[in-house]
């Protein structure tokens, strides 16, 4: 049926055409004057009904010359509604970095992401400021979520910064609400691990957990995370407790460098008893 009203719009002026040859030729052999003008009449009727019906039946080749018009419209809208929500996202974005700036302790040096891993057992980020950028070795990186890692070489225009999540990440940390110390690590999961704490502390699920005043290589009270479970392992006197990140690092793409140098002496120190006892477990 479809493709019958297709046909007839596509040929009506034909059709028509053919009409009114038919009733010309039958007005011509008809000689009764009284009846023609009747018949005139009720021709002349007709065809006024069928070029209004005619005119009422949509064109199918106009139809999809105006649907793909319309499809290019929503395309180009869907477009125009797409750069403006990533423009807004942007301001709000920047709006956020300058207010962090303000309201920061210490001096810090915004960045963008250009490289990460965040699904392997060690993973890193690098970010597009360095040496030229007055970024060294051990400042840590941070958002307004809280600490993301730090930083473990530069170049003079790239840096790359250790993630919390690597397995050679560990940080002097403590339990805000009671003040518990303890060190905290990954294991490869989704959450942080919290370690030393014995079972007969004060720890709860929500407590916030934050850098320590005895960490060389971080500012004090720089949000971790969130204490998410604790975990009494019967042959140990420790808890296990999971400490979910404040920061999302597979959405990361801003972040800061806090102008926050370690002490040398302390590092170096540290770092050679660190050594020491690796070498000693070796022996034994």
């Amino acid at each position: 049926m479809y493709r019958l009203i297709e046909l007839v719009v596509r040929f009506k002026e034909i059709v028509s055409l053919c009409a009114l040859i038919v009733i010309c030729f039958s007005l011509m052999s008809w000689t009764h004057t009284g009846r023609l003008g009747g018949f005139r009449a009720v021709i002349v009727g007709g065809i006024g009904w069928m070029q209004s019906a005619f005119a009422w039946i949509p064109n199918p080749v106009s139809m999809k010359s105006e649907n793909a018009a319309l499809r290019e419209l929503n395309l180009q809208l869907s477009e125009e509604r797409a750069s403006i929500r990533q423009a807004l996202i942007e301001n709000a974005t920047l709006r956020k970095m300058l207010e962090f700036k303000k309201q920061s302790p210490y001096q810090v040096i915004s960045a963008d992401i250009v490289g990460k891993t965040t699904t392997e057992v060690r993973n890193f980020v690098t970010i597009n400021k360095g040496e030229a950028d007055s970024i060294k070795e051990g400042m840590p990186v941070i958002t307004d979520a809280g600490l993301i890692g730090t930083i473990i070489g530069t170049s003079s225009g790239f840096s790359i910064a250790q993630l919390l999540i690597n397995r050679d990440s560990r940080i002097a940390a403590k339990i805000l609400r009671s003040r518990i110390d303890g060190i905290v690590t990954w294991e490869g999961e989704q959450d942080l691990v919290m370690k030393n704490i014995p079972k007969s502390y004060d720890v709860k699920v929500g407590d916030e957990v934050v850098t320590s005043e005895y960490s060389n290589r971080y500012p004090n009270n720089i949000r971790i995370g969130w204490v998410s479970k604790t975990i009494d392992e019967p042959t140990s006197l420790f808890r296990r407790i999971l400490v979910k990140p404040s920061a999302n690092f597979s959405t990361l793409e801003q972040v800061y460098v806090a102008k926050v140098v370690p002490n040398p002496e302390r590092l170096n120190l540290e770092r050679e008893i660190e050594a020491r006892l690796r070498e000693r477990r070796r022996i034994r």
